[in-house]
């Protein structure tokens, strides 16, 4: 039996590998030997606006960003694209220079390798070129580490200038210019990328070896690859990474390439399917997608190399009962409904990735009473059923998926995103949630954004119209999707991302104060701060809330003072 050489080459991305490749910048399969090369490469936006800018309008650029958002990898693009000759090897400066037809392009591919006077006389030369708009013709493309870079400029007073401009520029991307520009590649949407990734990754042409593979109906990384390749599965697969965008949480290049191999692979190659006894081949059942997804049955090294499984377990849809679902899981061929039990056939048919039978058998069991089974029978199966119900159940009015996230109202936030008449009417909910939230008591719902505290005094109070919804805009230079809004209060503005929203709509619905309330509770207690130290209280009035003991809940009242 062959083995499939593009099994072999994601096997580089599994982090317990000895084939395991570090660095993103040398993520290619380039081997003359092998029947098929993989040179695996995502178009990106970043990429074509530093090609344009060199080409077009140059100016000296910082690429900042986590290990693994390809900043090397830029670097050596930049190169070979203005380069007669493609860049083989860094020297171990790891500087190169490029002429090219506006002057010379001099690349620093990691500032954070290089020696403290070598980074003192290359930032040096930056200012210089900079202050002097780079009369001499060269410009810098530096890839830095952003703690790195600013440290270094703030502990020596020769660079206050380069300093200044660099603070700026981190401060909003806006502030870039035609001289000098920085790309923080953590602004980069994660979610960009993964639809491309899967597509790319699933050409069937990757596949073809498996055709004359014995061992192809009973091999879990073919059998991914045949539900990885619907595009439904892979709606939801892309959708899961953008909730980490609404969360604000980055992945970057490299770990994305990491998840979705192990995703695909479960750390298997085709030699171990291969040669796989029967006690292995039913681990290896174990090792299905959306299992892999959630780092179930990763081990523990794995675990804690894959920072998205990390992430990814706080979202994991298998940890959330929802009793209607449950209930299709477990009687969906019984419950007398012909589209749930068609439906409940298709999933959960003899087959069931790779366990031929054992669940319908287990089920059975369940159903009868068995004592000595049914207890373990949920523990079991329940949660892994569950993901594959979230992934693979396409009609969303038969069975609602989003109710296995653990976000309520995702559907409402994402769907403020272009529309303004959603932003209008879910407006009214975020300013009661807030109420709510600085007072800490039910607050009647109301048309005004109350400027209080836990004391119940209303230092200042906005019409709905004085709140204004903002949503990002999205970027040119960058892959970037607008993922959060901002509020904005008189100019005092509150970032609202996915845990900031749910919790404030949460509240308006009644909620418990608790939900969520660790990761927004600084940002409501500061934007508090912001509105109150701002406010005028009238002179003669006294505004508060009070109870209102026929309705329950707390309104606005005034006094006069004396």
């Amino acid at each position: 039996m062959s083995e499939n050489p593009f099994v072999t080459y994601l096997d580089q991305f599994n982090v317990l590998s000895p084939n395991h490749a570090k660095i993103y910048d040398e993520y290619t399969h380039d081997d003359s030997s092998q029947e098929y090369n993989f040179n695996f490469t995502i178009p990106t936006k970043v990429e074509q606006f530093l090609l344009d800018v060199f080409t077009n309008s140059p100016r000296s650029i910082i690429l900042t960003g986590n290990a693994g958002d390809g900043k090397t990898r830029l670097c050596r693009r930049v190169h070979d694209a203005f380069s007669s000759e493609p860049l083989k090897d860094w020297p171990n400066e790891g500087i190169v220079e490029v002429p090219f037809s506006h002057g010379r392009i001099r690349i620093l591919k990691d500032l954070s390798e290089l020696k403290d006077d070598i980074i003192f006389r290359e930032l040096s030369r930056l200012q210089n070129y900079i202050n002097t708009n780079h009369t001499e013709n060269t410009y810098y493309l530096i890839a830095a580490n952003e703690g790195k870079l600013t440290k270094f400029l703030s502990r020596n007073n020769e660079f206050q200038e380069l300093g200044k401009e660099v603070k700026l520029r981190f401060e909003s991307h806006l502030n870039n210019t035609d001289d000098f520009s920085i790309i923080n590649l953590l602004d980069v949407t994660s979610s960009v990328y993964v639809e491309r990734v899967l597509e790319e990754w699933n050409k069937e042409e990757n596949w073809t070896p498996c055709n004359g593979c014995a061992k192809k109906n009973r091999c879990v990384i073919y059998h991914n690859h045949i539900k990885t390749s619907r595009k439904d599965v892979q709606k939801k697969l892309v959708e899961q990474y953008r909730l980490l965008d609404f969360l604000e949480t980055h992945i970057t290049m490299r770990e994305m390439l990491i998840h979705i191999s192990y995703m695909l692979t479960g750390g298997y190659t085709c030699k171990d399917i291969r040669d796989a006894d029967w006690r292995e081949l039913e681990d290896q059942t174990k090792k299905v997608y959306y299992q892999n997804f959630y780092g179930l049955e990763a081990h523990k090294d794995a675990f804690n190399e894959m920072y998205a499984l990390k992430v990814f377990k706080t979202l994991d849809p298998g940890n959330y009962s929802h009793s209607r679902i449950d209930d299709f899981i477990i009687n969906g061929d019984i419950s007398g409904d012909s589209s749930l039990a068609k439906t409940h056939e298709e999933l959960f048919n003899n087959e069931l990735d790779l366990q031929f039978g054992f669940f319908s058998k287990r089920l059975r069991i369940y159903r009868d009473h068995n004592k000595d089974n049914s207890d373990t029978f949920i523990s079991e199966w329940i949660h892994k059923l569950r993901r594959k119900v979230f992934f693979e159940v396409t009609d969303g009015e038969l069975i609602d998926t989003n109710q296995l996230l653990p976000f309520e109202y995702v559907s409402e936030y994402s769907s403020m995103f272009n529309n303004q008449q959603k932003q209008t009417h879910i407006k009214r909910g975020l300013i009661n949630g807030l109420n709510r939230a600085f007072s800490n008591r039910l607050v009647k719902n109301g048309k005004s954004l109350y400027a209080t505290t836990e004391n119940l005094m209303i230092y200042d109070s906005y019409r709905n119209k004085q709140v204004k919804i903002e949503e990002e805009e999205e970027r040119k230079d960058i892959d970037y999707i607008p993922s959060r809004f901002v509020l904005n209060v008189d100019e005092k503005k509150l970032t609202l991302n996915l845990s900031l929203f749910e919790y404030l709509i949460r509240l308006n619905g009644g909620g418990t104060h608790n939900i969520l309330q660790q990761e927004v509770d600084i940002l409501i207690e500061t934007f508090k701060n912001e509105l109150i130290k701002d406010s005028e209280p009238e002179e003669y009035t006294l505004n508060l809330l009070r109870l209102d003991k026929r309705l329950g809940l707390f309104i606005e009242d005034e006094i006069d003072l004396p």
